[in-house]
């Protein structure tokens, strides 16, 4: 049996967010040791429910635990609806969160395990930086943070000079820069390269029998980026860069965020002796192609 890859998700869901994890919990390729939430598309309950609802239908048995107060930056409804998920309500449900918060479960989690654990997150980094605040020493025990946040240039999405995530909490994402944790980011600009259609994932949805969830996700949801018709995928290119490395090339860089003026603003500057990593999309079709078959395994 092929090593599963040891994973800590932390995620602020968020229609691309739930694209990703429907790709982590559906490939089989992770032992995932428990999702936590992070304040961002919404607000913390919300994305601590949507979490645990969708964990529970994709991932059943995964905890999951609830992560620290709102980074300070905010939320965005604009893209993501009133709730996170689109138009799509959540139905009653359960599930029961963990009783460690984020940090707590990060924290055991490192320490008990006997391999270096990698991370995917998809939102601020706010409990990264908390428990690498906290436990500076569990930094040697991460392997690699896979994260969809910050620009490479300098630009933005929520103001003309920073990406929503790095918005929310600069001072996390500074935090976690300079920890000395191996970092690969996928920035900004991926996300409107990588997009797919809703018409195409209405299709093979049905086959799984979730046509009319997703179809409520996607008609409260608008990113003007990629316009009508198409779900940017932004997180999911921290999940695809684990599953198909082949697809990226991987960019030594260096990694800076102002926390001043233009708080948020950040640049992943090419350098060959840089200890970060930036991501960039080899050919975008075959990505697309490969993102359809992992959030819908089975259904061509």
């Amino acid at each position: 049996m092929k090593h599963q890859i040891p994973l800590i998700i932390d995620s602020d869901p968020g229609v691309d967010d739930a694209l990703a994890l429907r790709m982590i919990y559906c490939s089989g390729a992770f032992d995932v040791r428990f999702a936590c939430s992070v304040a961002g598309n919404v607000s913390l309950d919300l994305t601590t429910a949507n979490l645990l609802y969708l964990t529970r239908i994709w991932g059943s048995g995964i905890p999951v635990c609830r992560g620290c107060v709102n980074p300070l930056g905010g939320s965005d409804t604009s893209v993501h609806g009133a709730g996170g998920l689109g138009g799509y309500q959540l139905p009653p449900f359960d599930s029961k969160l963990d009783e460690r918060g984020a940090v707590q479960a990060m924290y055991e989690t490192l320490t008990a395990s006997d391999e270096r654990v990698t991370f995917i997150t998809l939102g601020p980094l706010t409990n990264v930086a908390k428990l690498l605040q906290e436990h500076p020493e569990t930094a040697g025990r991460i392997d690699r943070i896979y994260a969809m946040i910050a620009s490479k240039d300098g630009t933005g999405n929520i103001t003309e000079y920073a990406e929503f995530n790095a918005y929310c909490d600069p001072e996390a994402l500074d935090t976690v820069i300079h920890s000395g944790v191996v970092v690969v980011f996928a920035p900004m600009h991926l996300g409107r390269e990588a997009r797919l259609s809703m018409n195409e994932m209405l299709a093979r949805a049905q086959k799984s029998n979730e046509k009319s969830m997703m179809e409520a996700m996607f008609a409260g949801y608008y990113d003007r980026a990629v316009g009508d018709g198409y779900v940017a995928m932004y997180d999911a290119n921290a999940v695809t860069a684990l599953l198909h490395p082949e697809l990226y090339e991987f960019v030594p860089c260096t990694a800076e965020v102002n926390l001043d003026e233009r708080p948020g603003q950040t640049y992943l500057q090419r350098d060959e002796k840089g200890q970060f990593f930036r991501l960039e999309i080899k050919d975008p079709q075959a990505l697309a192609d490969a993102m359809l078959k992992d959030l819908f395994p089975g259904a061509d």
